[in-house]
């Protein structure tokens, strides 16, 4: 399961990327939240794949000097 590919995140403009980093750092929260409070999650790799997707916006951002 890809959340977002390099190639989709180069080609998006760093408003979008930014508001795409935020996103999924609001999901990955929303994620263990709901773990931490005792409940459970359908699909446990969930959280991988959140962080993942945030550490490949992070990577392109500081390859185009954006950060």
């Amino acid at each position: 399961m890809v959340l977002i590919r390099p190639s989709e995140i180069r080609k998006m403009n760093k408003e979008q990327r930014i508001r795409k980093l935020e996103e999924f750092k609001q999901k990955l929260f929303n994620v263990k939240s709901e773990l931490a409070s005792g409940g459970s999650i359908q699909n446990p790799s969930q959280i991988q794949e959140y962080k993942k997707a945030i550490a490949k916006i992070l990577s392109i951002m500081t390859e185009l000097d954006e950060i």
